[in-house]
């Protein structure tokens, strides 16, 4: 593929003179401060491998300010081994499991998100004292029918208000589990 000028393009960047014409060439670019558009036109034989299924592969080499970049039709590289994958999905996973704990350490700043948790501890504790498991099902019963009914028109449906009131649910049925082994 070549590099192509355009009718938005506002400037050219320049090959770095350690390279030759051969290997990098002048890209005419759009650019606003945070990024830059270029335009490449594909060869026949480009053309032929994108209509034959071909994928289109764009490479960056290194350097300290915007750097020469190419575009191929050809694969460049093979796919990651199983193990950087892995490692990738786990980094993902974690970072994931961050994002819902700051989520809700966040949540129980807002008030209403502290009620919702309260109702779903009170009603899994005065069902839970009878059948734990049975008032872990109800607070989580009526976290849904809250926004059930907020989605009728008589509030604002939010997912967090639901799971607010579930983890309410579920941090009192140690509790409640303990105090039916005390009665019963």
């Amino acid at each position: 593929m070549k590099p192509t000028n355009f009718p938005q393009s506002v400037k050219v960047l320049q090959r770095p003179s350690t390279m030759s014409e051969s290997e990098c060439q002048s890209l005419p670019v759009w650019c606003d401060g945070k990024q830059c558009v270029s335009c490449w036109k594909p060869t026949i034989a480009d053309r032929i491998r994108i209509a034959l299924g071909g994928n289109i592969w764009l490479g960056v080499m290194s350097g300290n300010t915007q750097p020469p970049v190419f575009i191929s039709g050809e694969q460049v590289f093979a796919k990651a081994s199983i193990k950087a994958r892995f490692l990738a999905f786990v980094a993902q996973t974690k970072e994931s499991i961050i994002d819902a704990v700051n989520n809700v350490k966040d949540g129980f700043k807002q008030p209403d998100k502290r009620k919702h948790f309260i109702v779903g501890l009170a009603i899994s504790l005065l069902v839970g004292v009878f059948l734990p498991l049975l008032g872990v099902l109800v607070g989580c019963i009526a976290g849904a029918f809250k926004e059930w009914w907020d989605s009728k028109g008589h509030g604002t449906v939010e997912l967090m208000d639901f799971l607010f009131t579930v983890l309410g649910s579920l941090c009192a049925f140690p509790f409640a589990w303990f105090i039916n082994f005390l009665i019963w």
